[in-house]
């Protein structure tokens, strides 16, 4: 103890002067802190918002290259209008029929865009007007997300509100990281190569000899034996950048053969820690996106009886958008394997359903043999890059109520608009 501090023959009087100085700056603190919060939100803010402009500009470049030469001022027109489209759900106020009136909305919304592409692309090939009208929605994505945040920038600064501030500085490293993969994954669109999210179909078409024939819209179904027994092995029709209707393939399936099991082979979202490329086994339908596909496969199992099994392969969120990684390719032959095991502990026929966006893959055994020529140079730009980095987009999703502060954020919406179709895991 300093003598005299405490004293009372005047030392004291340094402890009022301390413990003044300490209430005032306090108070000081009270009043400027929030400011001194809004400023450093809203130079990240700013910051981020620069990326995603880069982001977005990037991405339409990209895909002006590639769809058409010139750009006329009503393509112009109607391209920005297309980038602002606005996804309603139906509604839930009468849950009957909410699959079927779902459905119905989503094929409007593909139409939509594909009528767009088909009209104003000067390629005709089917499966590159797949690749660029899948590449599109990545251009309505980058530029949806940049309009979110500006958004949210805009109505802090107006209103001041700093509750405001902890949703977004928690947000805006999954706007950033999602805006990334969107690029990412029009890249590979746009060069033809697999995404993270082709396993499935990359494994389904190993298995297949001859070509397929379709049985669904751009479901493709080839009958192969398969260790003495029959299996019936789905596919999305590619190399096009195609998802399908499985939910009608598989029904037609379980109507027409008296399937023993269905096992269903998809990307899915994999915890930090755990390695990409890691195939585990699951039982369900292995599926994302909005659940229309999956809810009829379910249903389609439920009415036959039929077991669902499923094959996972693990990756992020990221992964599961850009080009395919090396870890994920080499996991094929694994998840092969297990599909097969899977369907030899069964008696009669099984359904083995690759499912996935099948941009880059065949729809044979023979027609994948080329594949990983053209990931290649991928897989050196990934060697390059921080094996550690954690994916905020994962991460959020399995915190406890993590996957329910998505949906009821602004990110819901985003999803809604179709810009994550290509990310189902």
């Amino acid at each position: 103890m300093i003598p005299g501090l405490f004293s009372s023959d005047g030392g004291g009087n340094l402890f009022l002067i301390v413990q003044t100085i300490t209430t005032l700056l306090f108070f000081v603190g009270i009043f400027f802190f929030p400011k001194i919060m809004l400023w450093q939100i809203d130079r990240k803010m700013r910051s981020a918002l620069e990326n995603l402009d880069t982001f977005r500009t990037d991405t339409e470049e990209m895909f002006r290259s590639k769809f058409v030469d010139n750009f006329s001022e009503d393509l112009e027109d109607k391209m920005d209008s297309l980038k602002n489209t606005k996804f309603s759900q139906p509604t839930g106020l009468d849950p009957a029929g909410m699959v079927g009136k779902l459905e119905h909305v989503l094929d409007t919304s593909e139409d939509k865009f594909k009528r767009f592409v088909d009209k104003n692309a000067d390629t005709e090939d089917e499966d590159e007007l797949a690749d660029l009208n899948m590449a599109f929605k990545g251009v309505m994505g980058t530029h949806q997300i940049y309009k979110v945040v500006r958004h949210f920038r805009k109505l802090i600064k107006g209103t001041q509100n700093i509750q405001l501030v902890g949703l977004v500085r928690m947000m805006l490293p999954v706007y950033e990281e999602l805006a990334e993969s969107q690029k990412g994954a029009t890249r590979a669109f746009l060069d033809q190569a697999p995404i993270g999210d082709a396993i499935g179909p990359l494994v389904a078409a190993k298995m297949i000899t001859d070509e397929p024939e379709e049985v669904s819209k751009n479901i493709m179904h080839s009958e192969e034996e398969i260790n003495d027994e029959t299996v019936h092995v789905l596919k999305s029709d590619g190399p096009g950048a195609r998802l399908g209707k499985y939910g009608e393939a598989v029904d037609q399936l379980a109507e027409e053969n008296d399937l023993e099991a269905i096992v269903t082979v998809d990307a899915a979202l994999k915890l930090e820690g755990e390695e990409t490329g890691t195939v585990s086994e699951g039982v369900g339908v292995m599926m994302g996106g909005p659940g229309v596909e999956k809810t009829k496969i379910e249903e389609a199992a439920t009415e036959h009886d039929i077991p669902l099994e499923g094959i996972v392969i693990k990756q992020n969120a990221p992964e599961a958008s850009k080009a395919m990684k090396k870890e994920i390719f080499d996991s094929y032959q694994e998840a092969v394997d297990k599909a097969q095991e899977i369907a030899s502990e069964y008696d009669g026929e099984v359904a083995i359903i690759g499912v996935g966006n099948t941009c880059g893959i065949g729809n044979t055994k023979d027609s994948t043999r080329g594949v990983h020529n053209r990931l290649r140079k991928y897989w050196k730009e990934y060697e390059e890059e921080d094996e550690d980095e954690v994916s905020y987009m994962g991460m959020m999703s399995i915190m406890p109520g993590g996957d329910q502060a998505i949906h009821q954020s602004k990110i819901k919406e985003i999803r809604n608009n179709l810009i994550y179709s290509v990310i189902r895991t």
